[in-house]
This record gives C-alpha cells, sequence and structure tokens, in this order.
C-alpha cells in the first residue's frame, strides 16, 4: 500500500464517520438547491431593474428630445404587469438554454449566454406581443431595457457566482470522483479537474491496479468498498481497450448506486471524439470525421474574415509603417519575412511576417523553430515579437484566402511530414483554413511547445468550430496579448 493510499484512508476512518456522511450530504443538497433558486431570484431583479431604469430613460431623460412622446406617458402600471410576462417569457428560454444548471468556467462564455437568452426572450416577447390587442407598448423601452438587461443580469450571475465557485474550491457542492484505471488521459484529467474546480468535481484518488504518482484509494476489486468509504458520487473510467467488459459489468450491477458515469477516451475514443450516432434503416451506425466548417458555415467564416481583416488593416495599417519603417532601420535584411507553409487539404501557401530575426546566411529558409529568448532576434524584432506584431501582415494572407483569423497555426512542409507520422491524426488539423491565431495558442501552445498537446487543441477547434468560438478565441488572443505578452 502507497504512502498516499495508507494516509487518505486513515483520513477518511477519522473524520468521516457516518453521521457525518449524512450531514455533509444534507447541506450539499441543500446548497444545490438554493444556487439555481438564487440565480432565478437574481434574474428576475435584474429584469425588473432593466424596465424600470428604460422606463425612466425613454419617458424622463434627454432621449426624449431625440425621440418625442406623441402619445403621452403610459402609466407604469402597465410596465409593471407587462414585465411579470417578460420575466416568465425571459427565465423560460434561460431554463431551455441550461442557464440553470453548471455554469460555464469562461467569462465570455458566461457573458455570451446572457446575450443569447436576452435576445432570444425578446423576439419571443416581440413575436407573442402581435397578438395582443390591449395596451400599446413603447417598443423603445423593450429595447433599451435588453440592452440594460444583458449588463445587470449578467453582473448580478458574477456576483453570485462568486459564491458558487467558492463552494466549489471548497468541495462543498462539488462532486467527489475517482478515476478507475491508471492511463494517461486519467492521469491528465486528474490534474486539470485539480486545477479547476468549477467544472464541479473533485477527484479524491485512483483505483488501480498499477503505480501512479497520485493517491491510490485501492485495486479494482476493492471499487464497491470504496465508493461506500468516501462517499463518490462519480466514477471516471479511464481503462484500455481491452478491458471495457469491467466497465460494462459494473454499471449492469449497480444500477440501483446514484452513480454518475464519465468515461476518459483512449486512443480509439480520439477517433470518434466528434462521432454522431444515428441509425440507417434501424441498423445502429457511428459517424465521425465531419467538420462543422462545411456548406454555409463556410461562407459565413469566410465573410467574418474578410469583413474584420479588412477592418483590421485599416485599424492597424498607421501601425504597421511603424513597424516597417523600424524594421529597416534596426538591421540589413528585408522589412518581410516570407516562408512556405501548409494550410487548408495540404495546399502550400506562403506566409508573410515582419521581419524580426538577423539574416542567418546559413539558414536562407528560416527553417529553424523560434526558442524563448531567441538570441537571433533584433531589437525591434524583440519589441514586435513581444506584442505579436510581427503577425499583423497575415491580415493580407487572410483577404487573399489563404488563412483564416482563426485557426490552427500553419506548419513548414518539413514538419508537417514529420508530425503526420509521429503524432496520431495531426493531419486532420488541415481540414480547415490555417489561422492567424487559434484555441492551441490562446491555451499556451506556442512556439517551442508540445506538439502532441497543440494538435489535441487544433483538432477540438476543428471538431467544435462555430462563429462565436472564433469571437472567443479573438477576445482571448488580444486579452493575452496585453496581459501575458509573448516571450518567444
Amino acid at each position: 500500500m502507497s504512502p498516499d493510499r495508507l494516509e487518505i484512508n486513515e483520513s477518511v476512518a477519522e473524520s468521516s464517520p457516518a453521521n457525518l456522511m449524512v450531514a455533509r450530504e444534507h447541506s450539499r443538497r441543500l446548497i444545490r438547491f438554493a444556487l439555481p433558486i438564487l440565480y432565478i431570484l437574481g434574474d428576475i431583479g435584474g429584469i425588473y431593474a432593466s424596465f424600470l431604469l428604460a422606463y425612466e430613460l425613454r419617458f424622463d431623460s434627454w432621449l426624449v428630445r431625440i425621440f418625442p412622446i406623441t402619445l403621452g406617458i403610459p402609466d407604469l402600471s402597465i410596465y409593471l404587469y407587462a414585465i411579470i410576462y417578460v420575466c416568465l417569457v425571459w427565465l423560460f428560454i434561460f431554463a431551455v438554454f441550461g442557464h440553470y444548471r453548471r455554469r460555464s468556467p469562461s467569462t465570455f462564455d458566461r457573458f455570451y449566454e446572457v446575450i443569447r437568452g436576452v435576445m432570444l426572450g425578446t423576439f419571443l416577447v416581440l413575436a407573442t406581443n402581435f397578438f395582443y390587442r390591449g395596451e400599446s407598448f413603447s417598443r423603445l423601452v423593450l429595447a433599451i431595457a435588453c440592452v440594460v438587461a444583458v449588463v445587470v443580469i449578467w453582473l448580478i450571475r458574477e456576483a453570485i457566482y462568486r459564491i458558487e465557485k467558492w463552494c466549489l474550491k471548497k468541495g462543498v457542492i462539488s462532486k467527489r470522483a475517482v478515476v478507475v484505471g491508471a492511463g494517461e488521459k486519467g492521469q491528465e484529467l486528474y490534474r486539470k479537474l485539480l486545477a479547476q474546480p468549477a467544472w464541479g468535481i473533485a477527484p479524491l484518488g485512483f483505483v488501480c491496479d498499477s503505480v501512479v504518482p497520485y493517491p491510490v484509494l485501492g485495486n479494482t476489486l476493492e471499487l464497491d468498498s470504496i465508493l461506500k468509504a468516501f462517499a463518490i458520487d462519480m466514477i471516471i473510467f479511464n481503462l484500455p481497450q481491452e478491458n471495457q467488459e469491467f466497465i460494462t459489468d459494473f454499471v449492469m450491477k449497480n444500477e440501483n448506486l446514484r452513480l454518475e458515469y464519465m468515461l476518459s477516451p483512449d486512443t480509439m475514443g480520439l477517433m470518434t471524439s466528434n462521432a454522431e450516432a444515428g441509425q440507417i434503416d434501424g441498423i445502429p451506425v457511428i459517424r465521425w470525421g465531419k467538420t462543422p466548417i462545411e456548406g454555409y458555415a463556410r461562407v459565413v467564416k469566410r465573410c467574418f474574415d474578410i469583413v474584420f481583416s479588412g477592418l483590421g488593416i485599416l485599424a492597424a495599417s498607421p501601425i504597421m509603417l511603424a513597424v516597417a519603417v523600424a524594421v529597416k532601420l534596426d538591421s540589413p535584411g528585408p522589412v518581410f519575412f516570407r516562408q512556405r507553409r501548409v494550410g487548408r487539404n495540404g495546399r502550400e501557401f506562403t506566409i508573410f511576417k515582419f521581419r524580426s530575426m538577423r539574416i542567418d546566411h546559413g539558414d536562407t529558409n528560416g527553417s529553424g523553430w523560434t526558442v524563448k529568448d531567441d538570441p537571433r532576434r533584433t531589437r525591434v524584432g524583440r519589441v514586435i515579437r513581444r506584442y505579436n506584431l510581427d503577425e499583423l501582415p497575415q491580415l493580407f494572407n487572410v483577404v487573399a484566402g489563404q488563412m483564416s483569423l482563426v485557426g490552427p497555426r500553419p506548419e513548414q512542409p518539413g514538419y508537417v511530414e514529420k508530425f503526420r507520422d509521429d503524432v496520431p491524426r495531426y493531419f486532420q488539423r488541415h481540414k480547415v483554413k490555417s489561422g492567424v491565431t487559434g484555441w492551441a495558442q490562446v491555451n499556451g501552445f506556442r512556439g517551442d511547445t508540445s506538439i502532441a498537446e497543440r494538435t489535441k487543441y487544433d483538432l477540438y477547434y476543428v471538431e467544435n468550430w462555430s462563429l462565436i468560438f472564433d469571437i472567443k478565441i479573438i477576445f482571448l488572443t488580444l486579452k493575452n496579448i496585453f496581459k501575458s505578452p509573448n516571450a518567444y
């Protein structure tokens, strides 16, 4: 028995008698029940505050000079009754889209969740108002309230989320979990769940027959007793393909237990990470390999790229002119660095950057990777690479259709040939256009970092693309530029 395992078993024996376990379970259920109610009450308060503020702005503010009142000021009580209906509609929309279940750890995702819910709720109110033949309501009040509600509801939710996050960090409402199996995927998931308590899962340790550098609670034969001793809520299975029968047998035998299950995929699981289950004339099938960036979605993404890369070029043109002059004056050589890269479907193209390195006559193609504090950098190069200004000319690659604003970063042809043999599913990242920035980059995988880890993030982007996901990555990129400047 490992020291970690012994220590955990002893602590549980001392501090987790049956009555304390029952009391903890009751308090956890109470808090879990109370949090959604708190969010609902906060939303109701935010809706009322937004409409009352919108009423004041419309009928008793400077807006009156811009939008004159022609039919008189309606009585406030009419709007107070109408807000009841608005609350019912908006809360229904919020509930349908899962706002009162687990919150995302991402601030951007939580803000977008509010925007989407408020906009859909507003459209539904306008649509149903078409059939109402009573009092006439100001459309401007609804428009103002819609904008104000996004901010007010989000701020109230963020305040409540701080309470929820504290409870999650303390493990008050987290689900107690064990990882069954000692695979690399399970260990990676264990580390990430420990580092991000906002997911609401508190991993206690491993149940396995091998040695891992983490707490081991017992072996697989002791799983039943471990579940009872530790009051486990969730089992995370991380077993090799040949042991899948163990999972099936265990789940079937323990149907009466209030357990949740999670499956951390092995290599085969990676092949079905974006799988769709269906049937053809009664025969069950699983399809995978599709990307969301097909058909109209590709047109939408291309239009987004053209509009915002064009705006980016206009906005950044003074900066690009200043950088070009600084590069030319700082060291001998061309202003732009050109290099062949591999893009969508394996097609090669020439990428453009501002030159940030001294001319190395022994490496005319610039094929060497940059490393942290690279000694080849020029004085100007250190500055422009720190704030990613050297990447600005790639906006022209985007306009030309060779790249996208967001996507997997393009690699040199030689590296692509090497990685496609060494890294599983590496070439799948070439199903979409390469990007100026990407999901892997905003998560810290750029420069001299693990290709295997970077590929995982690239594949996640390829398989889960949406326009909102692109916008999120762009905002995270801008945030990282100012908050955590590049060191390469």
